[in-house]
């Protein structure tokens, strides 16, 4: 990341270079708090080294939240706080700095003659069966909550990767079973095949 832009009041450039091939220890040794800009307002636009726009956030105060807006993320952050139980943080982030990273959705398999396969950890998933069985419940509601925050930040990014998704003939996250056939036109909420969220204090 080499710059990140902060609009909805006037614009700021921040430079923060940094190798990709930085230890975790060497990251922490560099960092210094006091000249972290923290950003808490309008809409925030991150950038690769090559241009390529890489994290969009839009910042809303909750005292501007409908009261429908409100109960829609109460139920985003309990489901999420849910479905860690059947997961384990993701091992393989080296810029991780503190706190956990968890995927949730659909990957590539590794094992011949398979497609996807959903992330799940087995001896949890042992450990929580009936919840594990019953894991599609909210989950298209989730799904659409999510939907509509990303095409409220940007339409044409939001319909740059449905289109992207839509065209892979892939499942959705929030889809619990896979036959090996896609509809043509999932949904006009569904974006992506795998999620990941964070939590801890998650610092990358």
């Amino acid at each position: 990341m080499n710059r990140l832009f902060c609009s909805s009041r006037p614009t700021a450039q921040i430079s923060m270079p940094v190798s990709a091939n930085m230890t975790q220890s060497e990251i922490w040794r560099v960092v210094d708090v006091n000249k972290i800009k923290r950003i808490h307002f309008g809409r925030v636009e991150i950038f690769s080294s090559t241009g390529l726009l890489i994290a969009l956030v839009k910042f809303h105060p909750f005292t501007t939240l409908s009261e429908v807006k409100v109960n829609q993320w109460d139920e985003l952050s309990q489901f999420f706080f849910r479905k860690k139980r059947f997961t384990d943080p993701i091992a393989t982030n080296g810029a991780l700095l503190e706190g956990f990273m968890f995927a949730i959705g659909w990957r590539k398999c590794s094992t011949k003659n398979e497609q996807f396969g959903l992330y799940g950890s087995v001896g949890k998933i042992e450990n929580a069966k009936d919840e594990w069985r019953d894991r599609g419940a909210n989950l298209s509601s989730v799904g659409c909550i999510l939907g509509q925050s990303l095409q409220y930040v940007g339409d044409n990014l939001f319909e740059k990767i449905q289109n992207c998704y839509n065209s892979l003939g892939v499942p959705s996250f929030d889809q619990v079973n896979y036959e090996g056939n896609i509809p043509a036109n999932q949904g006009a909420c569904q974006f992506a095949s795998t999620l990941t969220f964070t939590m801890n204090g998650f610092k990358n």
